[in-house]
């Protein structure tokens, strides 16, 4: 591969080659975290087993097809010329851009330099789009007793990053929630003596800063923060089940005080069908800038999606962000037409199912009615 194919094969993302997510909590290991499809699990086979098997989409892209589980990139890139795009496939080509090119030539090629590694489902968060998969708080909830993969499988694995610390060019941890969990503890301390320059993206809900793992974090020059927030005060600790919005804000204002990257990362939704925009200002009135927001549609549960409001309420919300459009740049302004593009597709509307789910989910928590803090939705 020749730098020209690098940038210009649409198709194409270094990934396949060059890391892997896994998901602890399931044992499914998939090519990144916007990947519809897992590449294997660590139920079944090894994580060795599993990466040398994972040749048909490194074939697709070296054809120019798409890869497979990859239409969500795909999908933000659409008609885009700019590389401005909110798109992991792009994220990547930049990030890894120092790999050398000959590791693209062969299918049969990996050399790990990434890794989004999600040790358990550990959180102390119940956010009302989540799961079980994500959440030790839901699986309580909801009584799913966790079935973990072979612990000698997860050895080799947690073997095969660590072994690999020294190389590694970017480490995205997530969860859960990153921040309480023991193995980043133990990563992280490695990374600062083998590998201090690395870069990490910490994708967090900025719960709890008082941790072991946000002080080696903060220890770290290369950081990038990405919070995750799409609502304000009481309508936050309703989506956000068992945060405290007071905490939110205290611990922004520490994160405000480091030199790091900061980034939010923000659902639309049902419920947020308007206020979303409330926090968007609200977050800028803090002083954070345009090219700080990634935001995106709900995908799922379904019945989060936005798309089932009534036409006339969708119509209000497209003249909305059409306003915002132009009045936004950077990631923002890309955000706002993804939310544009997304509620301007069909979609088979039922919004009596959607509430029914929410009265369903929510009625047993012990917590202000939806309805109360939500009332423009039964409007």
């Amino acid at each position: 591969m020749n730098p020209k194919e690098y940038l210009t094969n649409k198709m194409f993302c270094p990934i396949p080659w060059t890391g892997f997510q896994y998901i602890g909590s399931t044992g499914n290991v998939l090519n990144c975290i916007r990947s519809q499809r897992p590449i294997g699990n660590l139920h079944n086979n090894s994580i060795h087993e599993i990466l040398a098997e994972n040749i048909e989409t490194k074939q697709n892209m070296l054809d120019s097809k798409p890869g497979l589980g990859c239409n969500v990139c795909y999908d933000l890139e659409k008609d885009k010329k700019s590389y401005d795009i909110i798109s992991d496939r792009v994220f990547y080509l930049k990030e890894l851009k120092g790999t050398p090119l000959t590791t693209y030539d062969d299918i049969k090629n990996f050399d790990l330099t990434t890794v989004d590694i999600r040790w358990s489902n550990s959180c102390n968060f119940g956010c009302t789009y989540c799961g079980p998969e994500y959440s030790s708080t839901l699986a309580k909830e909801f009584k799913i007793k966790q079935i973990n993969p072979p612990k000698e499988r997860v050895e080799e694995l947690k073997k095969f990053v660590f072994d690999n610390a020294h190389k590694l060019k970017h480490v995205y941890l997530a969860g859960g929630e990153p921040l309480l969990m023991k193995e980043n503890e133990e990563l992280l301390k490695l990374l600062l003596k083998v590998n201090p320059n690395v870069n990490l993206r910490v994708n967090t809900n900025l719960s709890k800063t008082g941790t072991p793992v946000f002080d080696l974090i903060c220890q770290f020059k290369n950081v990038h923060w990405i919070i995750s927030i799409d609502e304000l005060d009481k309508q936050f600790e309703f989506v956000r089940y068992g945060s405290k919005w007071d905490d939110f804000v205290d611990n922004l204002t520490k994160i405000k005080q480091t030199e790091h990257k900061v980034s939010f990362n923000m659902l639309y939704h049902l419920l947020n069908f308007r206020s979303l925009f409330e926090c968007v200002d609200w977050l800028k009135s803090q002083g954070w800038h345009d090219n700080s927001f990634i935001i995106g549609p709900i995908l799922g549960p379904d019945w989060h999606d936005v798309r089932h409001l009534p036409d006339v309420r969708l119509n209000e919300i497209k003249e909305i962000l059409e306003t915002r459009i132009q009045d936004s740049k950077y990631l923002l302004k890309e955000s706002y037409q993804s939310l544009l593009n997304h509620i301007s597709e069909p979609f088979t509307k039922n919004l009596e199912n959607s509430l029914k789910e929410f009265d369903i989910r929510f009625s047993k928590r012990k917590t202000n009615s939806i309805k109360e803090v939500f009332p423009e939705l039964y409007e």
